[in-house]
C-alpha cells in the first residue's frame, strides 16, 4: 500500500506546474539507432522495421564497452554515442477540437531536434533542461506524427556517462486556450512568526481573448484540509501575470524531519465554468545563511549532511524508474544524508517531487561550466547563445520546490569571469529572489581570481570544493572574510571498494593517481596540505590485494586529503560553515581510466549496495542506535596473524567478542574504534552499549565453500505494466547459509511470466559486461538483479543457476 500511495504521490505532482489535462505519451514509441536522415522527420517515411519501445530509454546503457571505438573516454565512460531518431505516431480525439495541444519532453540527451507531421519545431541543445513545444498549428485529423533526432555524435560531451537518448518521460499537455503555461506559477512564503504566514502568488495566463477571467486558488494542508483560499477578476491586457496573496495561520513547516507538503491548486474560469485548473507541491520553511552561526532552518541551527549525486543509476544508465530513484533515496536518507548536491546539472522532476515529500534538501546545480568547454563537446559550445534560456527554463520549472534550498550556477569552472558569473548570480536572483546562490568551487586553481573584497566574487555564498579538504584552508577563509557565508559543495574526496581492505593508508597522488594526476605528481610538495591516516598496521595485512590495483581499501584510509571521520569532525566544529556535500554518493559511470567503468569515490557502489563508509556515515549522522564492524570474517591462510578490526558506532561504548570471548569494551568518543585481533576462524560480533544496556549488534561468520546463493528481494508483489522494480541481493553462501565474502562464481538468471530483466549488476568496477545480459560473474560475493513487470497478470520466476551451486528460485506476484 505504502508503494501505491508513493507513486500515486509522484505521478500527482510529476506536472505540478502545468495546468489541464496531462497524458502519459511515454509507450509505443519507434526506435532506430543510427542516422535516418532527414526524411525520417516526414510523415511518410517507412519504420515498420524500427524497434518497439517505451520512454524513458537510454540507448549507450544496452551498448558495450570499448576502449577506443566508441568515440567516448575515460571521462564519459567508454559506452557508445551515436546519433538515433525515435518515432510515434497517435490519434487525435474530437474531443480535441478547439484545445491547446503541446509535447513536454522532461530529458533529451542532447542536441534533440523535433517535428510534428514533417513540421520542424526546434532545437535544445541542452540535454538536461525539459522543454515544452505547441502541436496545435500543426495537427491534423485522424493520424499524427512526432519524429526526435537526437544528435550525440560528438561524444565527448561530458566528464562522467550522460546516457544517449529520450531518457526521461514525455507527456501531451492538452489545455483550453486560455490557460496556465508550464511553469507558469511563482509560489513564494514568508514566515511571520511561529503563528502565522504568508504568500505571494505570481501566474502567468495565456489567452487570446479579452473577456474577465475569475482566477481563485486554494491552499490545501497536508491532512487535505483547506487552508486558505484567495481569488481575483484578471483582465488580459499587455501584461500576463496575475498576482495573488494570502496567509495561514500555525503553518506546519518543511523540514527534513517534518517534510510537510502543501498542495496549491489553481483554476481559471469565467461563468461558472473552470477554464483552466493545476495543482503543484509547495511549502512553507524559513530559510536563514549566516556567516556567523551558519545554516538555519524555521530558525534553528542545522548541519547539511550532504552528498553529491549524479543523475545515472548503474545498470538502467539515465533512464531511472521512479521507483528505483526512491529506492536509492531512501539508502541516503536512512544513512542519515539530509540534502543532495545535483552535480552538475538539472535533474527530472520526479527528483525534486520526492525529496519534497521524504524531507532531503536540494542545493540544485544548473550548470558545470560556462562558454569554455571542459570536455571537447560539452554545453561549453551552446553557452554563450543558450545559457539564459536554458537556466530561465531550469529555475522557473523548479522554484516552488520547498526542498530547494540553493542554487548552483557551475563547477570547478574553466576560465571562469566576474562578467559571466554576475550575469548568471543576477538572472537566478530576478526570477529566485528567495534562494542564495553559490557555485562549486571558485577556487584561483580553476582559473578565476577570486578577490573577496573587490567583489571580484558575485555569489551569495562561498563554495568549498578539493581546496576545502586542505590543512589550514576554511580557517584562512574564515580570519580573512569573516562576513561572507561558506558551504562545503565538494567535501571530503574518499575512496572505497566494497569488500576490499588494506591496512596502510593510501593517498591518491601517491598510490592511485587520476589520469590528469599522471605526469604531474609530486607528493613531498603536496602531502603537506592533508590531513594525515595513521596506518592501521605497521606491515600491510591484505598484501594480496595488491593485485588489484584499481580497488581502494574499505577502511577510511584511502583518500586525496582527508579522511571521511576527519572531515566531518572539522565541519561540525566550525559554527559558520554550514555544512558538506561528501564527493559522491553512488558510484556512477565515466571519470574512471580504463580499465575500469567507474571510480570508488562512492559510499555505496555501482549496484547500490552500501560500501562499510555508509554506516560510517550513519554513525556520525543518525542517532538510532547502531553498530558496524569491519572487516568481514573469512581470512583463510591468515590464521593468527594480526588483523585491525575496527567499529563504527554512536553508541557509548563498545564491547567486541571473538568465538563468545569478550575482547574487552571501548568507551566511543567520536572516533572509530579499533582492535587489532590474531585471526581465528569462528564468531566476530560488536555488541553497541547504550547506559549500560546492549541497543545494537553486528556479526560475521566465517564462511566455508561456496555451496549455494540467498536471494534478497526488496518486494514480492508489482502491479503490472507498472514502473515497479524488482531488486534482487544475491549473496553466494556455504552449505549453512553464510555469505562468502571472496566468492567470484558466474551466476546465470533466467526469467519467465510476465517479468522481464532490467538489468544485472555486480560493483565490480572492473567488469565490462553489458548490462542486460542474463548472465554475471559475483564480485565479492554478491551481485544484483534487477526485473520489471510486463503488461499481463500472473505469477513470474526468477531462477538463479551457476555451476556447483544450489539453484535457487524467486516466485513474484505480477497483480
Amino acid at each position: 500500500m505504502k508503494r501505491i500511495l508513493l507513486f500515486v504521490c509522484i505521478q500527482f505532482f510529476l506536472l505540478a506546474s502545468f495546468a489541464g489535462e496531462t497524458i502519459n505519451f511515454c509507450k509505443g514509441w519507434k526506435f532506430h539507432l543510427g542516422d535516418a536522415g532527414k526524411g525520417a522527420s516526414s510523415s511518410s517515411y517507412n519504420d515498420s522495421q524500427w524497434r518497439i519501445l517505451n520512454i524513458p530509454h537510454d540507448w549507450s546503457i544496452e551498448g558495450t564497452y570499448k576502449q577506443f571505438e566508441n568515440g567516448t573516454d575515460w571521462q564519459s565512460g567508454f559506452l557508445p554515442a551515436g546519433i538515433s531518431w525515435y518515432r510515434k505516431t497517435f490519434t487525435i480525439p474530437s474531443k480535441w477540437k478547439n484545445k491547446k495541444v503541446q509535447i513536454l519532453f522532461e530529458g533529451v540527451y542532447l542536441n534533440s531536434e523535433v517535428w510534428i507531421n514533417g513540421h520542424w519545431l526546434g532545437k535544445r541543445p541542452n540535454g538536461y533542461i525539459s522543454f515544452v513545444y505547441d502541436l496545435t498549428p500543426y495537427l491534423q485529423e485522424g493520424k499524427n506524427q512526432i519524429a526526435v533526432k537526437v544528435d550525440h555524435s560528438k561524444a565527448l560531451t561530458g566528464r562522467w556517462y550522460t546516457g544517449s537518448g529520450i531518457y526521461r518521460p514525455v507527456y501531451l499537455l492538452v489545455s483550453n486556450p486560455t490557460h496556465i503555461p508550464y511553469s507558469g506559477i511563482h509560489f513564494r512564503s514568508k514566515l511571520q512568526n511561529k503563528q502565522s504566514a504568508t504568500y505571494t502568488l505570481s501566474i502567468e495566463i495565456e489567452t487570446q481573448e479579452k473577456k474577465p477571467i475569475k482566477v481563485k486558488t486554494y491552499l490545501q494542508a497536508p491532512n487535505g484540509s483547506i487552508a486558505d483560499t484567495s481569488e481575483k477578476i484578471f483582465v488580459p491586457s499587455a501584461d500576463s501575470l496575475c498576482f495573488l496573496s494570502g496567509s495561514i495561520r500555525k503553518p506546519l513547516l518543511w523540514s527534513p524531519d517534518s517534510p510537510n507538503v502543501y498542495t496549491l491548486i489553481c483554476q481559471l474560469t469565467r461563468d461558472n465554468k473552470i477554464l483552466d485548473e493545476c495543482r503543484l507541491p509547495v511549502g512553507f520553511r524559513q530559510l536563514e545563511f549566516n556567516p556567523v552561526s551558519g545554516f538555519l532552518l524555521n530558525g534553528k541551527s542545522l548541519k547539511i549532511k550532504g552528498v553529491c549525486d549524479h543523475h545515472t543509476a548503474g545498470a538502467v544508465g539515465a533512464a531511472v524508474p521512479d521507483d528505483l530513484l526512491h529506492y536509492r533515496l531512501k539508502l541516503l536518507k536512512d544513512m542519515g544524508c539530509n540534502a543532495i548536491r545535483t552535480s552538475h546539472n538539472p535533474f527530472s522532476p520526479a527528483f525534486y517531487n520526492l525529496c519534497d515529500t521524504m524531507g532531503i534538501m536540494v542545493l540544485n546545480e544548473g550548470l558545470d561550466g560556462w562558454n569554455q568547454p571542459k570536455a571537447a563537446d560539452d554545453y561549453g559550445n551552446y553557452f554563450d547563445e543558450w545559457w539564459q534560456k536554458d537556466m530561465t527554463d531550469f529555475i522557473k520549472r523548479d522554484r516552488n520546490h520547498p526542498s530547494i534550498i540553493m542554487w548552483s550556477i557551475g563547477n570547478e569552472v574553466t576560465g571562469a569571469t566576474p562578467e559571466i558569473q554576475h550575469n548568471l548570480v543576477s538572472l537566478f536572483h530576478q526570477l529566485d529572489p528567495d534562494r542564495p546562490v553559490t557555485q562549486g568551487g571558485t577556487d584561483p586553481t580553476r582559473g578565476m581570481k577570486t578577490d573577496y573584497q573587490k567583489k571580484i566574487n558575485y555569489l551569495d555564498i562561498i563554495g568549498f570544493n578539493g581546496n576545502g579538504e586542505e590543512i589550514g584552508e576554511l580557517e584562512h577563509f574564515h580570519k580573512n572574510y569573516p562576513t561572507l557565508c561558506a558551504i562545503a559543495t565538494e567535501v571530503p574526496h574518499t575512496y572505497q571498494t566494497r569488500g576490499v581492505y588494506r591496512s596502510q593508508t593510501q593517498w591518491r597522488r601517491r598510490d592511485f593517481p587520476a589520469p590528469w594526476e599522471k605526469g604531474n605528481i609530486n607528493w613531498e610538495q603536496f602531502k603537506h596540505r592533508v590531513f594525515p591516516i595513521p596506518d592501521l598496521t605497521e606491515k600491510e595485512c591484505f598484501p594480496e590485494e595488491s593485485d588489484y590495483p584499481y580497488y581502494q581499501s574499505s577502511y577510511d584510509n584511502a583518500s586525496v586529503r582527508i579522511s571521511a571521520r576527519k572531515s566531518w569532525q572539522r565541519t561540525c566544529s566550525f559554527p559558520w560553515l554550514m555544512g558538506e556535500f561528501r564527493w559522491g554518493s553512488f558510484d556512477y559511470l565515466g571519470e574512471a581510466e580504463w580499465p575500469q567503468r567507474c571510480g570508488n569515490f562512492g559510499i555505496i557502489d555501482i549496484a547500490a549496495i552500501p560500501k562499510d563508509a555508509y554506516f560510517l556515515y550513519q554513525s556520525l549522522w543518525t542517532d538510532k542506535p547502531m553498530v558496524h564492524l569491519l572487516p568481514h570474517w573469512t581470512h583463510p591462510g591468515k590464521e593468527g596473524k594480526t588483523i585491525p578490526v575496527v567499529i563504527y558506532t554512536n553508541c557509548d561504548a563498545v564491547e567486541l567478542f571473538i568465538n563468545n570471548v569478550s575482547l574487552g569494551s571501548k568507551p566511543y568518543t567520536g572516533e572509530q574504534l579499533i582492535w587489532l585481533v590474531p585471526y581465528s576462524p569462528g564468531k566476530i560480533e560488536a555488541r553497541g552499549i547504550k547506559k549500560g544496556k546492549i541497543v545494537a549488534t553486528d556479526c560475521y561468520q566465517s564462511a566455508e565453500a561456496p555451496h549455494s546463493v540467498a536471494l534478497a528481494s526488496n518486494k514480492y508483489s508489482v502491479k503490472a505494466g507498472s514502473d515497479e522494480v524488482i531488486r534482487i541481493e544475491i549473496d553466494i553462501t556455504d552449505k549453512n547459509g553464510i555469505p562468502c565474502p571472496y566468492a567470484s562464481n558466474e551466476l546465470s538468471f533466467h526469467v519467465s511470466g510476465p517479468l522481464r530483466l532490467l538489468g544485472v549488476d555486480n560493483g565490480n568496477p572492473t567488469d565490462m559486461f553489458p548490462y542486460q545480459q542474463p548472465h554475471c560473474r559475483c564480485f565479492r560475493g554478491k551481485c544484483v538483479v534487477l526485473l520489471q513487470s510486463d503488461e499481463e497478470k500472473g505469477k513470474g520466476t526468477l531462477t538463479v543457476q551457476g555451476t556447483k551451486l544450489v539453484e535457487k528460485k524467486l516466485i513474484i506476484e505480477v497483480i
